[in-house]
């Protein structure tokens, strides 16, 4: 009901949640834009330039906003492949970097991305009242829930120190 309100979330044909339903790549890249961005037109990321191939469609501004902003990389040679089912991993993935973890510190990347992101999406609560596995697509429940989970978790913040001496600069993360 909170992410209906906020419009993160809309019902399907008939005003239905549809609660069993699969949600896609494109249409977490939807919510997590509205989480992020609230009540705003996204028509202006539309055009923008990046190095995915396809993402022509109604969801264009949400993947190119949410790839401007490192919460989305897709799967690789220029394919988000939006319309494909996402996976618990790859949603954790996006809203742990949307909450402002760095994707290549935290090792969201490479071989071992997905037991890293599950990793940390365990210790901010993310699965909290869900019972889902890496690879399970989720349903448009479970979504919902990991979204609101992820709304309440500790948001990650960035600040950087320069050694004096050196002029190396240290980037420090914390809750």
């Amino acid at each position: 009901s909170i992410l209906s309100a906020l419009n993160v979330i809309d019902g399907k044909d008939g005003n239905k949640f549809d609660p069993t339903g699969t949600v896609t790549r494109a249409e977490m890249a939807k919510m997590i834009t509205v989480i992020a961005l609230g009540d705003v037109d996204v028509s202006a990321f539309k055009g923008t330039t990046t190095d995915l191939k396809d993402v022509n469609g109604w969801y264009e501004a949400y993947v190119k906003y949410c790839y401007s902003q490192g919460i989305i990389s897709g799967r690789g040679n220029g394919i988000f492949d939006p319309l494909a089912n996402v996976t618990a991993a790859e949603a954790a993935k996006m809203l742990l970097v949307a909450i402002g973890y760095n994707a290549k510190v935290q090792g969201y990347e490479g071989s071992a991305w997905a037991i890293n992101t599950v990793r940390d999406a365990q210790l901010s609560g993310f699965y909290d009242n869900l019972s889902v596995t890496a690879s399970k697509a989720l349903t448009r429940d479970e979504a919902a829930q990991m979204i609101y989970n992820a709304v309440q978790a500790n948001t990650i913040t960035k600040s950087s120190s320069v050694d004096r001496v050196t002029g190396d600069i240290t980037d420090i993360y914390t809750a």
